[in-house]
Parts: structure tokens; C-alpha cells; sequence
């Protein structure tokens, strides 16, 4: 598997988008509740720039927003240009550009920590780039859902991480109150993934296959993603324990999301 980032416009954004601005607006909840004037964000490895973008339109905040793939920038200088964002080129590992920029009221991180072969050099990073009082909330995918026996099916991760980990490798940085939640499918979600799952079987099919790129070569019609994910298909959850979301094995939280702060 390959997805690693959705752009506006491809098949992939309309399919995949709400499942990732659901954790920018899980942090626009963190953020908001302790808002107090003006606050400095740190977005790492942002992407395209939607979501900075998003938090732009809910918060009083300014956002650094970086990413190591120039690809990616141009797209969100062209797509999500703001007087609220700057988009900068650096490197995750040390987040030497943003460092230029003073510290920050919070960094965010979103699906980042597993593509990195030194993910120490990046929580040291994130915890350097922050105010003391400052907040991190990172995510990542739980390996106990992602990669159960141990084999990683995405093409760019170098590690998968289970909660304990996670929560060893942010205190180890020296992050205090490491608070653990967890991205999960609804009800409706979960039902409209099986759906989608049976969709996907038939739209395989080679005669079905065949019959759409008539249709498309002679009609000129595009087809868009089967079924897209819909923001109600999620939601965030707290959890007590690293143990409540071990004991819950494949069934636990396909993400891990961790809030933590500088002391």
C-alpha cells in the first residue's frame, strides 16, 4: 500500500479526506479549550496544508507549517495560501527551519513518527521547539490493528508502534501528562466500511472493470471513489491506559493519539 498523501481533486482526497481532518479537528478541540489570545502552532511534516489550513479558520492562531517534500508545498501554497500559515521546507528530524522561528504553544503531528528511521531525533525536536507549558499532540497508527503480526503493510513506514511505546518514547523526551486516545470506526462507520469492502469486490470484477472504461472511453466519464468516508464514520476516544487499548488487541483503535506537555 501506497496512500501516504491525499491532494485535492484525486479520487483519493474525496475517499480519504474525512478520515484525516477528523484529528485536526480533534486538536482544534484540544487547543481551543486552553485558548488565551493569539497562539503559535508548529505543524511537522503538514502535507499538502489542509489541515493547517483548517486550524487557521477555528483558532486565533498562526501556524509554521513544514514538510520535507517540495512537491507537497507548492500544492499547499497553491491550494491553502494563507496570511496565517507559513509553509516551510525542513527536515523532522531536527526541525532546524522552524527552530528559526522562535518556540510554540503546540506542536501537532499527524501520521508522521512511523515513516522516521531516527523517530528519538524528531520527539527531541518537537520537545526543543516548545514553550515550557507547551502541548504535542502526535499520531500515529497502532501497530496492534495496523500490522498485528508484526508485517508491515505500508510501503513507507519504518516502524508501527503499540501504546506502551508510544508513551515510553515521549516521556524518554521528557513530555509529562502523556494522555493516550484513539481513532476508531463508528457504528456507521464500521457499516459503511463492509459496504464499502463489498463494492470494492464487485468493481473488481474483470467484466464490471471492463464495462466502466467503455463507458468512460466513449463517455468521457470519470468515476469517483466508491463509497467515500464520511466524518461521522469517526471518532476520537479516550483511554485510561496504554493496557485498555492492548486488551482490545485487533478491535482497539486503528490510531494512536498521544497529548502531551513540555514541563
Amino acid at each position: 500500500m501506497a496512500i501516504e498523501r491525499i491532494e485535492p481533486g484525486t479520487v483519493e482526497w474525496d475517499a480519504f479526506y474525512a478520515n484525516h481532518i477528523v484529528r485536526y479537528r480533534f486538536a482544534k478541540d484540544q487547543l481551543q479549550s486552553a485558548e488565551s489570545g493569539k497562539i503559535s502552532i508548529l505543524d511537522a511534516a503538514c502535507g499538502v496544508g489542509y489541515g493547517s489550513f483548517y486550524l487557521t479558520q477555528q483558532l486565533n492562531c498562526f501556524i509554521t507549517a513544514v514538510d520535507r517534500s517540495d512537491e507537497a508545498l507548492a500544492l499547499a501554497n497553491k491550494n491553502f495560501k494563507s496570511e496565517a500559515i507559513r509553509f516551510l521546507k525542513d527536515d523532522c528530524h531536527t526541525l532546524a527551519a522552524a527552530s528559526l522561528h522562535g518556540t510554540y504553544d503546540a506542536v501537532i503531528s499527524f501520521e508522521t513518527l512511523e515513516h522516521l528511521p531516527y523517530p528519538e531525533k524528531f520527539i527531541d525536536a518537537c520537545y526543543q521547539n516548545l514553550h515550557v507549558g507547551g502541548k504535542l499532540i502526535i499520531s500515529t497508527p497502532n501497530q496492534l490493528v495496523t500490522s498485528p503480526d508484526g508485517t508491515i503493510n505500508w510501503d513507507f513506514h519504518e516502524k508501527e508502534y503499540q501504546p506502551e511505546e508510544l508513551i515510553v518514547l515521549l516521556s524518554k523526551a521528557g513530555f509529562t501528562d502523556v494522555k493516550l486516545y484513539g481513532q476508531q470506526l463508528t457504528p456507521i462507520g464500521l457499516l459503511r466500511s463492509q459496504v464499502r469492502a463489498e463494492l470494492n469486490t464487485i468493481n473488481s470484477n474483470p467484466f464490471i472493470r471492463l464495462g466502466r472504461y467503455i463507458q468512460k472511453a466513449f463517455k468521457g466519464h470519470s468515476f469517483g471513489a466508491v463509497l467515500p468516508e464520511q466524518t461521522e464514520d469517526f471518532e476520537i476516544k479516550s483511554y485510561s491506559t496504554a493496557e485498555d487499548i492492548k486488551r482490545l488487541a485487533e478491535k482497539g483503535p486503528f490510531v494512536l493519539i498521544a497529548v502531551c506537555h513540555k514541563k
